[in-house]
C-alpha cells in the first residue's frame, strides 16, 4: 500500500515540476509577443467580482434555499 502511495507522490511532484515549467514557458511567450511584464496570478485563479444578479433570481434561489431547509427540518422530523 505504501508503495502505491509513494509512486503517486513521485507523480504528483513530476507534474508540479512540469506545470511549473508550462506556466513560465507560457510567461515567457506572453513577455515576448507583448513587451509587457509577465502575469503574476496563475492561470487558475478565478477574477473576484462576479456579475449582478437580478432581484428575481435572488427571489428564486432564496425560495429554492428556503424550501431545501423545510425538506431537511421535515425529513429530521421524522427520525
Amino acid at each position: 500500500m505504501s508503495a502505491v502511495i509513494e509512486e503517486l507522490l513521485a507523480k504528483r511532484k513530476a507534474l508540479a515540476a512540469e506545470l511549473g515549467a508550462l506556466d513560465a514557458g507560457i510567461s515567457a511567450y506572453r513577455h515576448a509577443l507583448n513587451g509587457a511584464a509577465p502575469q503574476t496570478k496563475s492561470a487558475a485563479t478565478v477574477s473576484a467580482t462576479r456579475p449582478t444578479m437580478s432581484l428575481a433570481a435572488r427571489k428564486k434561489l432564496s425560495l429554492l434555499a428556503k424550501a431545501r431547509w423545510a425538506k431537511k427540518r421535515k425529513e429530521e422530523a421524522k427520525k
